[in-house]
């Protein structure tokens, strides 16, 4: 039978002499800015409707060949059944398509965003202060679109923390060049502030 004592030996240590400070008002708070984000080029949500159109159409007949020549269902299920494939692949095909409309991202001084998602919205905020490198990337249906895909590393990690789509190659390549002259020269200065403070002459 454990005593009074025992138990109060297994208790967590709680946090002493810490101040917390005082409680902010909601009206103290950091203003809140509306983002105002760039769209990407109107070709993206095109190529994605069709990637994804001949992915679900490919699905979908696959399926449906399966289920005509081998399943053993009857007549009247494989009729019942197969306009729903048809109408998943179709419905499927359409969210790829909305969800390609919502990629937006903002250049801005001292960050880089991007923003999209339908039905889960994700915004992703890189400062320019943990920017590493930046990466363009084309494949053979973005080459056919003409469109690239902007990555961006920060230090650390190993793969990229914002993978933009859909920009058109100059658009990209501006973009590429402006993010890495902001990070060298948010790191320059980092890098002098340091040097500031570790100089013992500094006053």
């Amino acid at each position: 039978m454990m005593t009074n004592t025992d138990i109060h030996s297994q208790m967590p240590p709680t946090l002493t002499g810490y101040d917390h400070g005082d409680l902010l008002p909601p009206t103290q708070l950091t203003p809140l800015q509306d983002l105002v984000l760039n769209k990407v080029d109107d070709n993206y949500p095109k190529l994605q409707l069709y990637t994804s159109g001949v992915l679900f159409s490919a699905i979908a007949i696959v399926t449906c060949l399966f289920i005509i020549l081998a399943s053993p269902l009857d007549l009247i299920s494989k009729i019942i059944i197969l306009p729903i494939i048809v109408t998943i692949g179709a419905f499927a095909t359409r969210l790829t398509y909305l969800k390609a409309l919502t990629v937006c991202y903002g250049v801005f001084k001292d960050e880089f965003i991007m923003r999209q998602g339908l039905f889960w919205v994700s915004t992703t905020s890189l400062p320019y202060t943990r920017l590493q490198h930046v990466n363009l990337s084309q494949g053979p249906l973005e080459r056919k679109y003409q469109l690239i895909t902007l990555k961006c590393f920060s230090a650390g990690s190993g793969e990229a923390e914002i993978n933009l789509p859909g920009l058109p190659a100059e658009v990209a390549e501006h973009l590429r060049q402006h993010l890495l002259h902001q990070a060298a020269q948010n790191q320059q200065i980092e890098q002098q502030v340091l040097n500031t403070d570790l100089d013992p002459q500094h006053d």
